[in-house]
């Protein structure tokens, strides 16, 4: 297969830590153009991966040269440089989340049928095996019935983009839910389908969330049952998914890309690991991801995070916001209904 000619927009950390470096490996990619606001950013990242790719500030100067576009800038610039690109009749990856907001992800998606060509959103890990071969366990009832599950990631502090973009709640479309948990989200609608939302509290007072709390419930072919989901920037959390089934209690943590971990209910002395057959060796999916992206837009054949995809993600997101109540902090001093004077 031809080598797909690629321009990646946005300079910033997610492009210097995954999209370009998984560019440049990939024999499947041609990377001829690095963009952002910020040329000299862009110069200086095309300098220090010895990058030949064109490097500007102006989209426009380089879209008839490219058949496909990675966009990894701010959450609330992905919906206008999509709609720029896909006019043009050019395929988009677009680092998650899909849009900031529910109307916008639809419009784009609508655009991208419109000019015949797609999008794919970039919650790379769906794409690990064992997130896969999760999906095919339920389906294909090796489990049984689904109990309920918990899914918790949490860390001190958190990823900190060249812009600071993630500091501004107009800009981010949130905090830890959108920052950490859509990956979260994606699977969990990848695995179930959408919930019905019990509760959401989170710890905002304007800004954007270090701390959030969810319930769902879902009854579908895999059974009636409740899932909770826990994420935070200040705690270091078990940053696992626990599924309790008929037949086991499973595990997939987060760090864990191949294999997936059950303990029979009727032999809790066993401890199953189950994966493909044969050696897996390291996988960058960001490669993965990109190589897909590329074979897509060479066949016609539909991503595995679609636009459509993604939008659900943000479809959900704003569920949950709207269903918003406080998290209660006990521990903490601080009442936005006290007055401060300065002496």
């Amino acid at each position: 297969m031809k080598p797909l000619r690629l321009a990646i927009v946005g300079a910033g950390e997610i492009t210097r830590s995954a999209h370009l470096p998984a560019a440049l490996r990939s024999p499947h990619i041609d990377l001829v153009a690095l963009v952002d606001s910020d040329r000299a950013r862009a110069r200086e990242l095309a300098h220090a991966f010895s990058c030949k790719a064109t490097v500007t500030d102006r989209l426009e100067e380089v879209l008839g040269s490219v058949e496909g576009v990675v966009i990894a800038t701010p959450n609330h610039t992905h919906a206008g440089i999509a709609e720029k690109v896909l006019t043009a009749g050019i395929p988009v990856l677009i680092e998650k989340p899909l849009t900031t907001d529910f109307a916008s992800a639809e419009r784009i998606c609508l655009l991208a049928e419109h000019y015949q060509t797609f999008i794919a959103t970039g919650y790379k890990t769906q794409h690990y095996r064992a997130v896969r071969l999760l999906k095919n366990l339920l389906e294909t009832g090796y489990l049984g019935k689904v109990r309920g599950f918990h899914y918790e990631f949490g860390s001190r502090g958190g990823w900190s983009p060249a812009s600071g973009y993630n500091l501004d709640r107009q800009q981010t479309g949130g905090g830890v839910l959108v920052v950490t948990g859509t990956h979260f989200l994606n699977r969990m609608l990848y695995w179930f389908g959408a919930p019905q939302i019990l509760s959401f509290q989170d710890d905002s007072y304007g800004g954007p969330e270090a701390n959030c709390k969810a319930a769902v419930r879902y009854q579908t072919d895999l059974g009636t049952f409740q899932g909770t989901i826990l994420l935070s920037k200040t705690t270091q959390l078990a940053n696992t998914f626990f599924l309790e089934t008929e037949g086991y209690h499973c595990k997939l943590a987060e760090a864990e890309t191949e294999v997936v971990t059950l303990r029979p209910h009727d032999r809790p002395d066993l401890l199953l690991k189950l994966g493909n057959s044969g050696e897996n060796p390291p996988v960058d999916y960001f490669e993965v991801q990109l190589e897909e992206f590329a074979r897509c837009a060479r066949t016609g054949e539909r991503p595995l995070v679609d636009g459509w995809e993604g939008a659900r993600c943000v479809k959900l997101v704003e569920d949950l916001y709207a269903n918003r109540s406080q998290l209660p902090e006990p521990w903490a001093w601080y009442s936005p209904s006290r007055s401060t004077v300065c002496a």
